[in-house]
């Protein structure tokens, strides 16, 4: 859904937690199965809110997310199977309203068929849910989201307050460089 808010868009949704893959026999969960992903579905139009901890169906989540930059296909990657190109990747600038377990990632595949570069858990279209493909993970192995920004406004922890009134800013990843030939001075500026 598009906002008023020229080239900013929206979306809502249901998160609810699956178990994790791997159990071990104490049913404890085992790094060697992964961890637990999320379910995403649609908002009954009959939701209620103060229902949600009866009816187990998950939270309710929001995302927006903006575009700030095209990053054509690098020329020492190679075309993805079938001899199709790679496609351009963009650099979103995306915005939370909670820190539920794989939010971006779980709606950002969903909408508009954009999965995260790297992200063979959520772009891989196991869900059956919608979402586009990841052609392979990132050489080493990562998923490329990063937190570059984050505020707080009511943290309480010790030592944290700082993020009270002002964001905590991180550089993009190095490696980003040989990814996806961008490096800090190309996002520096953008708005995000």
């Amino acid at each position: 859904k598009k906002s008023k808010e020229e080239g900013v868009f929206r979306l809502s949704a249901l998160i609810q937690t699956t178990p994790p893959n791997g159990r071990n026999a104490g049913g404890k969960s085992s790094n060697a199965g992964g961890g637990g992903s999320v379910a995403v579905k649609p908002i009954p139009r009959n939701y209620n809110p103060k229902d949600e901890s009866k009816t187990g169906n998950g939270r309710v989540c929001h995302i927006e997310w903006k575009h700030l930059l095209a990053m054509p296909t690098p020329s020492n990657q190679s075309p993805s199977r079938n001899d199709q190109r790679i496609p351009t990747r963009h650099l979103l600038s995306v915005k939370t309203d909670t820190g539920a377990k794989h939010q971006v990632r779980a709606l950002l595949a969903l909408a508009g068929e954009t999965p995260i570069a790297g992200d063979l858990r959520y772009g891989n279209n196991r869900s059956g849910q919608g979402g586009g493909r990841v052609d392979g993970p990132l050489p080493d192995g990562s998923v490329a989201l990063h937190a570059r920004s984050v505020f707080m406004p009511t943290v309480s922890l010790g030592g944290m307050e700082f993020l009270k009134d002002e964001p905590f800013v991180a550089d993009i990843p190095n490696k980003w460089m040989d990814f996806f030939g961008i490096c800090e001075d190309d996002v520096k500026g953008l708005q995000d």
